[in-house]
């Protein structure tokens, strides 16, 4: 018993220590001199580039807000009866499900948001000083694709989160985003339409701009290639439910990357050691630090999802623990995620995340085994034991396909992107639903204004384009 606690008081003294801690980042900001209205000092290649050559963290952790939403988390370190019993944060709102909460006044910041835009700007720092910047004429347009693809995706993360589901039929009319291409900071960025928003994006991972981007980044694993070229417009594609389209992009990127990450390993060393270099990453983009999915406590049902042999579950010595999900959470049945050895890729695409966008792509053109070859391809390396999925219709195909990518997305906001999508379709919309023990039993319906997260204050404030999409 003292060993326990003691393992305990460890393990919350790392966590602070941890938190309080600051990250010795690989970053250009002190190159970054912005002078009024967006001008830089940068006037090189080589300068320029090193507005590429950094490590992307986003912020907020996904297992904080859009996690709990798709029925994944519910949430990090807090009590979850504290967080139900102050009913006017928004913490509360996602774990209740109330849609009654003015999530847009208490939403004063947006950690995430703000990264992103950031990054938006660095982007298009390299894009509008390149022609202009001495050095080498060829990396000047392989790194001009490089960002434009990196600002695509940046959006998309953007839209995904903060506007509906994309739906060409009222796309034209529904709130995007605004989607910045000037570096001028007093220059107001003007909200488009989703149809706009969505466009633009199109039109910044095309295949024109693929086509420039260098045919294998090497050991840069921050760096975009051709095989993260593709995966973006697979993703985005993919997103807009156009999965015919989608679908030879993500097979693309899967030639040019196939490398699946072997959790089998675990079995023999315990611990769950995935570094962000990993050669499943097209590029990695982290949340608040680099490990993940530590610190995200999974609801119930979602760690009911596990198949029986996963290798996680079953070797990993302080991977999704029930003592710890219990003493943070204060619910029996929640599981903890506790291993610091684990970088999973918040915010950017893997390998497996492809196979998964390729095999339902399959699936929803009527290739349902190709489909399922796919998933078990990623099974394969995921549970002991493995007995491959098989499937006769394609209700039955996305059913497998639904709960093993689940749990392949832990701790990234993909779950809530998936979510987000079927339930705009009659044959897979679902409620999601909370069950908190003694506290109650929470439902989030499909159509609920809650899918969508509010814009922060600190953003409409100086910005009346960006009315809230909801």
């Amino acid at each position: 018993m003292i060993g326990n606690i003691n393992k305990r008081y460890c393990a919350v003294l790392f966590v602070a220590t941890f938190l309080m801690g600051t990250f010795s980042l690989t970053s250009c900001e002190d190159k970054l001199d912005i002078t009024p209205k967006g001008k830089v000092t940068l006037s090189t290649v080589n300068e320029l580039e090193l507005l590429l050559n950094q490590e992307y963290l986003l912020g907020d952790l996904p297992a904080d807000n859009v996690g709990i939403l798709s029925g994944e988390s519910v949430g990090t370190f807090d009590q979850v009866a504290a967080v139900l019993s102050q009913k006017n944060t928004v913490k509360y709102a996602l774990l209740a499900f109330d849609e009654q909460v003015d999530r847009a006044t208490l939403t004063t910041v947006d950690e995430r948001y703000n990264n992103i835009y950031k990054y938006v700007n660095y982007m298009n720092t390299v894009i509008s000083k390149m022609e202009q910047a001495t050095g080498d004429e060829y990396k000047k347009t392989t790194l001009v694709a490089e960002a434009r693809i990196m600002r695509a995706w940046l959006h998309f993360l953007a839209t995904v989160i903060h506007a509906p589901q994309y739906d060409a039929s009222t796309a034209a009319t529904d709130g995007g985003v605004a989607y910045v291409t000037s570096v001028d900071v007093a220059e107001q960025k003007s909200k488009l339409s989703l149809a706009a928003t969505y466009q633009m994006i199109l039109d910044d991972c095309n295949d024109q701009v693929i086509a420039l981007l260098p045919q294998d980044r090497g050991d840069q694993f921050m760096r975009g290639d051709r095989a993260w070229g593709n995966a973006v417009r697979a993703m985005v594609l993919f997103q807009m439910k156009r999965y015919a389209e989608a679908l030879p992009y993500a097979e693309e990127a899967i030639r040019l990357r196939p490398h699946i990450f072997d959790r089998s390993v675990i079995k023999e060393t315990g611990e769950w050691i995935q570094g962000a270099e990993s050669a499943n990453n097209f590029l990695y983009i982290g949340g608040t630090a680099r490990v993940c999915p530590t610190m995200t406590m999974l609801s119930v049902e979602a760690g009911n999802m596990f198949e029986a042999g996963d290798y996680v579950i079953n070797y990993e010595s302080v991977g999704w623990s029930l003592d710890y999900g219990k003493m943070f959470s204060g619910l029996e049945g929640v599981r903890m995620f506790m291993g610091w050895g684990t970088c999973c890729n918040v915010y950017g695409l893997t390998s497996e995340q492809l196979h998964y966008v390729a095999a339902e792509c399959l699936i929803r053109t009527k290739r349902i085994d190709e489909g399922m070859a796919l998933v078990n391809a990623v099974r394969q390396f995921r549970v002991e034991n493995c007995q491959p999925f098989s499937a006769r219709s394609e209700q039955e195909a996305m059913s497998l396909l639904q709960q093993a990518k689940f749990v392949e997305q832990f701790g990234t906001p993909f779950n809530f992107f998936d979510r987000k999508r079927w339930n705009t379709e009659q044959d897979y919309r679902k409620d999601v639903v909370h069950r908190l023990g003694s506290l109650g039993t929470f439902t989030l319906k499909p159509h609920s204004p809650l899918w969508v997260m509010p814009f922060p204050v600190n953003t409409v404030r100086y910005n009346p384009t960006l009315t809230q999409n909801y």
